[in-house]
């Protein structure tokens, strides 16, 4: 199975390596607004690759979405400093994702998993 994860944070990262250890998916795909990162967290993945189950774990981009059967939305915005993430900028950020701003991600299922703080 083909797992997505856009945004490579906290919250994704942590939801990959989960993934990975499980080996609850045979392929997973990073994707971040800044390649460089999702890149970086799926190296450090793969150096801990070998003591789970075979999972290809890889950076991509929206296209590299393609197929999977899962999409886990971590993307969203940074918490401001000394208090909770502002629930407009976040609500604003994944409104954008899904209305196009962003190409089109098919997929079968979809899982927000920013949690927001009220």
């Amino acid at each position: 199975m083909k797992v997505g994860i856009i945004g490579a944070g906290a919250v994704g990262s942590a939801c990959a390596l989960a993934l990975v250890m499980r080996g609850a998916a045979r392929e997973v795909v990073l994707v971040d607004r800044t390649r460089e990162r999702a890149r970086a967290v799926a190296t450090d993945m793969r150096y801990g690759a070998p003591l789970s189950s075979l999972v290809d774990i890889r950076d991509g981009d929206f296209n590299d979405l393609t197929g999977a059967a899962l999409v886990m939305v971590t993307a969203g915005v940074n918490e401001k400093t000394g208090g909770a993430t502002d629930r407009d900028l976040l609500f604003e950020a994944v409104a954008n994702l899904a209305s196009g701003t962003r190409p089109a991600v098919p997929a079968q299922k979809y899982i927000l998993g920013k949690m927001v703080h009220q």
